[in-house]
């Protein structure tokens, strides 16, 4: 970078960006505090951060010998790769346009890098279904016309990108007059603002002396497979899942022990570091969803690994035979024992765990696919936050990827049924679409924070009931919102309902409940009880 910084090269970008993720991890909890929806998330800030580190470790690990163009497509692919949560993917998406729009150039000064921010913004706005005002599109948009206003004045990468943030700044301070629920909540836009903080990092990052970032690695994601591996004998192995994490603490110094406890009694080869602010984690146990759900009660995550180590085992003593390729094969996201143990009844070849709170990379989801020995691939990603990320697959391999946009574990539970071995990829799409659109999801979970929304004053800490992912009632009392789930199940005129109850929630009081809602619908309607073991949702409820 020349003296009065008029442009940029490959090595000051590699700078730029491993300082936006600097950024971003220093700066997440601020981005995640502006998600207005009270229900526990996957949080905008921790997904931008992971998205923009996965880039930074790939550009640090790489080293600073590369042109321009080499810079911005390695930023664009790791990203690719790294993307986590609607938010991820766009951020994913914007810098995927920026290295299109620097393609061959070993430079760029003020008007180069206007062009690609629009081209960068034009790549995620084709990529957003119905794209909304009010939204990280918006900042990055006026940010991109600003910059081609500047450059006509000053051809001068450090001016452009000044003119860029105070554009960008006005931009995401108006977001809450676009966006009712953000102006009801009296907040600017998360995702909007985790981009102005990109921005702003790139320009300080500009007369920075020296770059010193330790990127944490984090896969808060289980890929789990359907197979027979009962000839080999792992029966030494008390404890099939190595669980590790590292969870910073909601109140430092807060006492911990009882978290001791509780693992202790889940399995073995229990090393536990408790430093004050963070808690470090190794345990074997054969229920690590149930050991990251209460980790939950403690902290946030900052790091989640989980290996099966049975399979581990198996594939030290023997070579996998040979697979032939078969027509169909299918990805399912999932979290809880029991509600993965449907998605094997049904046929899915490889699960990802993941979710609400743990959306699991494009990466994750890719390495999935690329696993299974089908020519086509159906994904269902069980989560609205997770559906960007599954459609981004495709550009990563050669299969053919269909993503089917289930919003919720019974809708993938639904698009299962749904499917016909007989018919043809688009005859399955259709149909497995159209169930799992029939499908009316209720769940009850918990208000992650004190919230106004919709009208309703909710403290953190009380029941939430949610219909089709959105907030239908708050309360103290578990048989008021039954009340009003089980009032929309009789006027919709459902006639099965499936609940599935999740960790925490013992068998009797499941069964309580199951028989709560038998006496309130009458006996015309079907009702069955599964256990889930899902964590952050202590019942969800399908009626179709």
């Amino acid at each position: 970078m020349d003296n009065n910084h008029n442009k940029i090269n490959g090595e000051d970008y590699r700078k730029l960006i491993i300082t936006a993720a600097q950024y971003l991890e220093d700066n997440k909890e601020e981005i995640n505090d502006l998600n207005v929806f009270p229900v526990p998330d996957g949080d905008t800030g921790s997904n931008m951060s992971m998205t923009v580190s996965k880039a930074a470790e790939e550009l640090l690990r790489l080293g600073s010998d590369m042109p321009l163009d080499e810079a911005a497509s390695t930023t664009a692919k790791a990203m690719l790769h790294g993307a986590r949560g609607n938010s991820g993917v766009i951020i994913s998406l914007l810098f995927r346009g920026i290295a299109k729009g620097l393609i061959n150039a070993q430079e760029a000064d003020g008007i180069a890098w206007a062009n690609a921010l629009r081209t960068g913004v034009e790549a995620a706005y084709n990529a957003v279904d119905n794209p909304a005002e009010g939204t990280i599109l918006t900042v990055a948009r006026c940010c991109a016309e600003a910059a081609e206003q500047a450059a006509a004045e000053n051809n001068n990468f450090e001016y452009v990108l000044q003119k860029v943030i105070e554009a960008g700044s006005k931009a995401l301070a108006e977001t809450v007059n676009q966006n009712p629920v953000l102006e009801k909540a009296g907040v600017v836009d998360a995702g909007g603002k985790g981009w102005l903080l990109v921005l702003q990092a790139m320009l300080d990052a500009l007369n920075a002396d020296g770059i010193k970032l330790v990127l944490k690695p984090v896969t808060p994601t289980v890929t789990n497979e359907r197979a027979d591996f009962s000839s080999f004998n792992t029966e030494e192995i008390t404890f099939g899942f190595c669980t590790e994490f590292i969870v910073k603490k909601h109140e430092p110094d807060s006492d911990s022990s009882s978290l001791k406890a509780y693992l202790n009694g889940m399995g073995d080869s229990l090393v536990m570091i408790d430093d004050g602010e963070i808690i470090k984690v190794h345990v074997h146990t054969n229920e690590p969803h149930a050991v990251l759900g209460e980790a939950l009660n403690y902290g946030v995550y900052e790091t989640v690994k989980v290996e099966n180590m049975r399979t581990q085992h198996t594939n030290k003593l023997v070579d996998a035979p040979a697979t032939e390729m078969k027509k169909y094969g299918f990805v399912s996201v999932s979290s809880g024992s029991g509600m993965d143990d449907i998605f094997n009844e049904l046929g899915i070849d490889k699960i990802v765990s993941g979710g609400q709170t743990m959306n699991p990379a494009t990466e994750d989801l890719s390495d999935a696919v690329e696993a299974i020995p089908a020519e086509t691939i159906f994904i269902l990603p069980n989560n609205k936050n997770i559906i960007m990320a599954a459609k981004q697959v495709a550009e990563l391999t050669n299969k053919n990827v269909i993503v089917i946009p289930t919003r919720s574990v019974p809708q993938g539970f639904s698009a299962m049924l749904g499917f016909d071995p007989e018919a043809s990829a688009e005859e399955n799409e259709a149909s497995m679409t159209e169930c799992a659109q029939n499908v009316d999801t209720m769940q009850i979970t918990y208000a992650a924070r004190n919230s106004n929304f919709d009208d309703m004053d909710i403290s953190e800490g009380d029941f939430l009931a949610l219909l089709n992912d959105k907030l239908l009632a708050s309360g103290k009392d578990l048989n008021e919102l039954f009340n009003m789930l089980i009032e929309n199940i009789s006027e919709k005129q459902k006639s099965f309902v499936s609940i599935y109850y999740g960790e925490g929630i013992s068998e009797d009081e499941a069964e309580k409940t199951a028989e709560y809602f038998k006496g309130k619908l009458g006996s015309g309607i079907e009702i069955n009880l599964y256990k889930g073991d899902q964590p952050v949702y202590f019942y969800v409820i399908s009626a179709e």
